[in-house]
């Protein structure tokens, strides 16, 4: 028992350390104006308290929605509908079967909840635009039910809710304290694990797959996180307004919340807080002239939310909270030296491909392709362009099925067929192109990579900061220094991906794909645009990995790389390998001579 007290106690003053070097004085800032706000009732009327809370709940939702469109890049424009299945839920079952206000609530969100589910299992593998589209076609389904079905939403009436146990107060307090929630929240994600991996699937979603980041269930998760917190907004907000009125739940709630997402800045905590309060601000002008003038503007409010939008789109999409911090002194991260760690060992694989066959259409990409890669060699695929090296890379890293053959690892039938499963199975792939995750750290990149080692990253654990998360993740960290060190970039950890020369850029990759602790490593092209220091510099890191044991198959034009370093060569040209041995022996083949090499020399 006092074993479990001192780990109990140890955890949390390692967790209180922690949270001391991180504060700086926004978190100040934003824990005085918490603290302030819960006294606010003494000061305002029933009226505002009310109307207080009721933007509350309203900020709730768009903090919830931030979750979709901040963290996973996601369009969604259907969080009003979710509002809309918790507040009639809970109407339902407050007005008609009597349940009382906790149950109501909690019915309601979770029955958003599952319509989320659904919606997402249908909707998340779809590209942007088709995900707006349908999400948005969801608002309009919704609101429509609504009217057409008076005795689910009480028609025109609306649906009268008796008065409960929550006084304005309360429910001022409540939606205080579930809005300031669901930022920490957001914002301990987004610093996480899996913040990490959404934001690689923002920027560069076919770079992160072949890192082995599960796309589908990263964006499955907050797509139902967002419709369940925006079901527990309306449930709430419901009972506090008194009557479920179909006509505040239109296709133009949503499209107010998503702006007011954007108008803040999508992918921070604050930023639904303050891009809602920036269209409120402006709703409420309108209306003051308005009444000066006599003239209703209540149907200008779409006008004016559409123009805000336009407004955050034509300036690069950074929103109020990221234009903000620019004026705000950036703190300087630091990388704590460590000694110099033993040589990294990879267990590698033999890999064998056998008779890989593919086409696209009529033509032959790739025919009865084959060859085998030992652990601490290179395997070489030259030819020339269009011959099929790429193509034969996708269906070794799992984003290509083929149309026949076998391979396998090890001797065993390599059948796992998405990339993730690929990943998990040893085998990493480099992309042709640069793809680095612009928005992300040098090391942050190879924390992407490290992903899929972890086993206590999921986003409750990275919410909660579990000591097995933390030290989870400073393990994690140090690894990823060893890595850029192998890679000669450790120096360069804490600069933003996009400042890194594109040789730096590919390397940035590398090590990436290192982290996943692969068996086979695949790489694409890794000297391309490099120049001859830099091609030397890839080949003595090459030497080094096979010298740790790692299998390597490498589809690269620089000739002198590949006779720097390559066992073994295969060429291919129109899909049909020409030619397969040691480098010497291939550069006096005639057909290779004649169909690639011409008058160069391996």
């Amino acid at each position: 028992m006092n074993a479990v007290a001192a780990r109990t106690t140890g955890a949390f003053g390692a967790a209180l350390t922690e949270a001391r070097r991180a504060w700086r004085w926004p978190a100040t800032l934003a824990t005085a104006a918490f603290v302030v706000a819960l006294f606010a009732p003494l000061v305002l009327s029933r009226i505002q308290t009310q109307e207080l809370a009721a933007w509350l709940y309203l900020a709730l939702a768009a903090i919830g929605l931030a979750f979709a469109v901040g963290l996973a890049g996601m369009p969604s424009l259907c969080e009003g509908a979710f509002m809309a299945v918790g507040a009639f839920t809970a109407a339902q079952l407050r007005s008609k079967a009597g349940a009382d206000p906790v149950s109501a609530t909690i019915a309601g969100a979770a029955l958003a909840t599952a319509a989320g589910a659904l919606l997402g299992i249908a909707f998340v593998r779809l590209g942007r635009v088709l995900f707006a589209v349908a999400t948005w076609l969801v608002a309009w389904l919704v609101a429509l039910s609504l009217a057409a079905f008076p005795e689910l939403s009480g028609g025109a009436r609306g649906l009268p809710i008796r008065a409960g146990a929550f006084t304005e107060t309360i429910h001022y307090e409540l939606a205080l304290v579930l809005v300031a929630l669901a930022a920490l929240v957001f914002f301990a994600i987004a610093r996480g694990a899996p913040g990490l991996a959404l934001a690689a699937l923002r920027v560069r979603p076919p770079a992160a797959r072949v890192l082995g980041v599960p796309a589908t269930r990263l964006r499955l998760g907050a797509f139902v996180a967002s419709a369940g917190i925006g079901g527990l907004a309306g449930a709430l907000a419901v009972q506090l307004a008194g009557i479920a009125d179909p006509a505040g739940y239109g296709p133009f709630l949503s499209f107010k919340l998503f702006a007011a997402v954007l108008l803040g800045g999508a992918a921070t905590a604050l930023g639904p807080l303050a891009g809602l309060a920036a269209i409120s601000a402006l709703f409420h002008i309108a209306h003051w002239i308005g009444n000066l003038e006599n003239v209703s503007t209540t149907r200008f409010e779409p006008m004016i939310a559409a123009a805000l939008l336009l407004f955050v789109l034509g300036i690069g999409g950074g929103g109020i909270v990221p234009w903000l911090r620019r004026f705000v002194p950036a703190r300087t991260a630091t990388i704590e030296a460590s000694p110099a760690p033993p040589p990294r060992r990879f267990a590698g694989a033999t890999f064998a491909a056998a008779g890989i066959r593919k086409s696209f259409g009529g033509l032959a990409a790739l025919v009865d392709l084959s060859l085998t890669a030992e652990p601490g060699t290179i395997v070489a695929l030259i030819g020339p362009n269009g011959s099929g090296k790429t193509t034969a890379l996708r269906i070794f890293s799992g984003t290509l099925v083929s149309d026949g053959g076998r391979l396998t690892l090890d001797g065993a039938p390599l059948i796992a067929d998405t990339t993730t499963e690929r990943v998990r199975s040893g085998v990493a792939r480099t992309l042709q192109r640069t793809a680095v995750f612009d928005e992300l750290t040098a090391l942050e990149n190879v924390l992407v990579g490290a992903g899929l080692e972890r086993g206590y990253g999921g986003a409750i654990r990275s919410a909660l900061a579990t000591p097995k998360e933390r030290a989870e993740t400073e393990r994690l960290r140090g690894e990823a220094l060893d890595i850029l060190d192998l890679v000669g970039l450790r120096a360069a950890a804490s600069t933003p991906a996009a400042h890194l020369s594109s040789s730096d850029q590919r390397l940035t990759m590398l090590a990436a794909a290192l982290a996943t602790r692969p068996r086979v490593l695949l790489l694409d092209e890794p000297a391309a645009g490099g120049s001859a220091e830099d091609v030397a510099r890839l080949a003595r890191l090459l030497d080094a990995l096979r010298g740790d044991g790692l299998t390597i198959v490498l589809v690269e034009h620089n000739l002198r790389l590949v006779s720097a370093v390559a066992e073994r060569v295969v060429v291919l040209d129109g899909g049909r390998t020409i030619a397969d041995g040691p480098p010497a022996e291939v550069a006096r083949e005639p057909t290779v001579r004649d169909a690639y090499l011409g008058t160069h020399r391996l």
